[in-house]
């Protein structure tokens, strides 16, 4: 068997989880026939994930993953979906019953994996990967007095962070995923235009909760020049940042831009760093001067925690799980030799 995931060079929370979480839940894989293909947690109904994964004559089962970033694989009609991350890829795949939530919710089966202590007092910040660029967030957290996660540290670390945690101010999908799944409140913001209202909305519309990001200020000169340039080439033929509509576009326009989107092989911008020129002289220079940056950002974090916080109704997430878990019992009866 085969589980499909993506694999950052550098680590992603969301991404990583699948490690942790598979081996456990289904621990007999390596008995699972050869031409079985699971599709696990993250954005991976998309063609770049599957460039590498030979799909033709395979069992292709997905549990609990979701679209956001590209176009959806070639045949994906005829994969069999036990659950997606909620209706806006339900809508996309015409398959809306499949619309349960992201399957990072089976955290709630495995409490071993993030143990609780004995004092839970944190307030946790975690930014989006792509937002560490350029940036002071650990400064602005520390100073915010806030515990700053990052999303690409190992997913053990960052569980037993959330084991301390009374509350997760985040920018990362997944930060908010894991918080309510182990039901710590949570806020979310966002500060990079790289952010996908897509997933989030996605994925909030499985829980029947709203997206309503606090919008945070950057910490840095360049991060701010950086976010420019994203915003800027939105008007640029072929470079489609992921966040360029509103948190409240309503579900027909998500869909609709999707759609526009992704109709032929457009690509995302994947990072925008200053030019090899402007790295060698400026950025030696310019953090000197992003003080003030930094405890602005600080301040509104502040501000943030004080705000109003989230958490799903326990009975709409306690069926979440349930519905995760006959999916997964499905799944292993579905491929058991």
């Amino acid at each position: 068997m085969r589980i499909v995931y993506y694999r950052d060079p550098v680590g992603n929370f969301g991404d990583d989880l699948n490690e942790l979480i598979w081996p456990r839940l289904i621990p007999e894989t390596a008995q699972v026939p050869d031409d079985v293909i699971l599709v696990g947690i993250g954005s991976l109904l998309d063609t770049d994930r599957f460039r590498d994964v030979d799909t033709a004559g395979k069992r292709v089962f997905v549990l609990g993953s979701g679209a956001a970033y590209g176009r959806l694989p070639d045949g994906y009609q005829d994969w069999t979906y036990l659950a997606v991350r909620g209706p806006l890829t339900g809508k996309l795949i015409h398959r809306p019953e499949a619309a349960i939530t992201d399957s990072a919710a089976l955290l709630a089966t495995l409490p071993e994996l993030a143990p609780r202590a004995a004092k839970r007092d944190a307030i946790l910040f975690m930014p989006h990967h792509r937002t560490l660029v350029n940036s002071h967030w650990q400064k602005a957290a520390e100073r915010a007095g806030m515990e700053f996660v990052d999303p690409c540290g190992r997913p053990e670390r960052i569980l037993e962070a959330y084991g301390r945690a009374r509350l997760v101010v985040t920018e990362a999908m997944h930060g908010a995923i894991v918080a309510d799944t182990l039901r710590i409140p949570w806020i979310p913001v966002i500060i990079s235009p790289e952010v996908s209202v897509f997933k989030w909305r996605d994925w909030l519309g499985s829980i029947g909760l709203p997206y309503r990001p606090v919008n945070l200020p950057p910490t840095a000169r360049l991060e701010a020049f950086r976010y420019d340039r994203i915003t800027r080439l939105t008007e640029t033929d072929g470079q489609v940042p992921s966040g360029s509509l509103s948190s409240d576009s309503d579900d027909d326009a998500l869909i609709a831009d999707f759609q526009k989107r992704y109709a032929g092989e457009v690509k995302l911008i994947d990072s925008v760093p200053a030019s090899a020129g402007v790295k060698a002289v400026v950025k030696r220079i310019i953090p000197l001067f992003d003080g003030p940056a930094t405890d602005r950002a600080a301040k509104a974090l502040r501000a943030v925690a004080q705000g109003p916080q989230w958490l799903s109704a326990e009975t709409i997430f306690q069926d979440k799980v349930e519905q995760l878990q006959a999916a997964v019992d499905t799944f292993r009866q579905a491929v058991a030799s």
